[in-house]
């Protein structure tokens, strides 16, 4: 088993710390991360409605969303300014990521990147109201074309709004457009800068002035580019770019990430980095937020508009069910163990590990790189995983559609995650209870050999 364990370490340390390293990778992975206080404040305010709002009417309860009504509408404001714009909120810090790596202007950058995909989506947005006991054909007759934007279209009437922006392409439906022209625009931008294609200004000129005329000429050059792309994209295909990109990449890549092999796939490559001593989250950080982070956001939406929840699995939905699976081993030791040194390390990591921050745990049973714990520490997780996921494909459970912090102790996080379903708590319960069963007879086994070892 040690010689296995050898094989694999060396074959897979050099792979993820390549990944890992990518300077554009890392780019792309601060990039997601560096959203996190506007979205978590957004998710926040929404789950803090949830519980004030939609909890109580469950039950027929008035009484609490009359009283709090001003704090609903107030956490609605704060949430427009988070997650429907996520898409600029991210370029904004992708411009920023990738400026650091070529060493030029930072924040002109970032605004680029966020300007130049304003310039890939509609200028327009079209609502369309169903009409009713009305006389579609007369009325599309009385119409005409008298007033701009208004038309008739078969039972509904289509009202356009012109220099708008849409919001269903600046939220989760735009990322990987974003990713795209966000990338292209700012390579472009730094290669400009780069190359001393600026406005020279005399040393006269106080700092503060020079640093953004240095950037008018990359910054031009960059949009004209992403603006003539656009401009032929549409003229040869009769659609969006951004329309295009979601129908053809992002829509089936999502897809695929609901299968539950998809979701298998993940869990085990994070145990398996992790039993190495690599961050496994860290690791995989670029592929759960392209696509299981976007899924998230996707049903944080879709909840908070009130349609069909799309998506059955997201990023948090590992955080709800699965990535809680070390405490069993806590319980397994406290329960069973004898060995001093086990049960010191246990009693030391409860704590934390209510927190789901695991690192002591992992790292002083140790679970990294100890042959025996590799079965449960992959199994567990397996079981896990397998049984939350089809627990929600079978709608025994609601799919999680609330941003949850990650430090939420276990239990409590589905419990939030599914906007208080309490079947997310038996579902918690259940797999703690499995994550227990699976690593006891290990858990045995390393006793036995701290005491033949003593």
């Amino acid at each position: 088993m040690a010689s296995l364990v050898d094989r694999w370490q060396e074959r897979l340390m050099p792979i993820a710390n390549k990944v890992g390293n990518q300077r554009f990778l890392v780019a792309l992975r601060d990039s997601f991360i560096g959203t996190m206080p506007v979205i978590m404040a957004g998710s926040f305010a929404l789950m803090i409605n949830a519980f004030l709002a939609d909890l109580p009417g469950q039950f027929g309860n008035t009484f609490i969303p009359q009283t709090f009504g001003w704090l609903i509408d107030i956490n609605y404001i704060l949430f427009k300014g988070s997650i429907p714009i996520v898409v600029f909120l991210f370029l904004f810090n992708f411009g920023v990521n990738i400026a650091k790596i070529y060493k030029v202007d930072t924040v002109s950058a970032g605004l680029v990147a966020v300007a130049s995909y304003v310039i890939t989506i509609a200028n327009t947005v079209t609502q369309n109201f169903k009409l009713e006991n009305v006389d579609s054909k007369a009325l599309a007759g009385l119409l005409g074309d008298k007033l701009q934007g208004v038309a008739v279209q078969g039972e509904e009437l289509a009202v356009t709004v012109r220099n708008a922006i849409p919001l269903d392409q600046i939220g989760a439906k735009g990322y990987f457009t974003g990713i795209i022209i966000g990338f292209v625009s700012v390579i472009i931008f730094c290669k400009v800068m780069n190359r001393n294609w600026t406005i020279k200004l005399p040393d006269s000129v106080p700092p503060a002035i020079v640093k953004p005329f240095l950037s008018i000429i990359p910054a031009a050059i960059a949009m004209y580019v992403v603006a003539i792309a656009t401009y032929a994209f549409n003229q040869l295909t009769g659609e969006l770019m951004i329309t295009w990109v979601y129908k053809v990449l992002q829509a089936p890549l999502l897809n695929m990430s609901q299968s539950f092999l998809a979701v298998l796939i993940i869990v085990i490559l994070n145990k398996i980095f992790w039993f190495f001593g690599l961050h496994g989250g860290n690791v995989l950080a670029l592929v759960m937020s392209s696509l299981f982070g976007v899924t998230m956001l996707a049903n944080l939406e879709a909840y908070r508009a009130g349609t069909t929840i799309p998506y059955l699995w997201t990023d948090n939905s590992f955080g709800a069910f699965v990535w809680f699976d070390a405490i069993g081993l806590v319980i397994s030791i406290l329960w069973m163990v004898c060995s001093r040194h086990l049960r010191e390390v246990a009693k030391l990591g409860i704590f934390p590990m209510v927190f789901n921050i695991g690192e002591p745990v992992m790292y002083g049973v140790p679970i990294v790189l100890n042959p025996i714990m590799f079965i449960p520490f992959v199994l567990s997780p397996v079981l896990m995983v397998t049984v939350a996921y089809f627990a929600t494909t079978m709608g025994l459970v609601a799919p999680v559609t609330q941003n949850v912090t990650w430090v939420m102790p276990p239990v409590l996080y589905g419990f939030f995650a599914t906007a208080f379903d309490w079947r997310a708590i038996v579902l918690s319960l259940i797999n703690i209870g499995i994550s227990t069963a699976v690593y006891y007879p290990f858990v045995k086994i390393a006793d036995k050999q701290q005491e033949m070892g003593a």
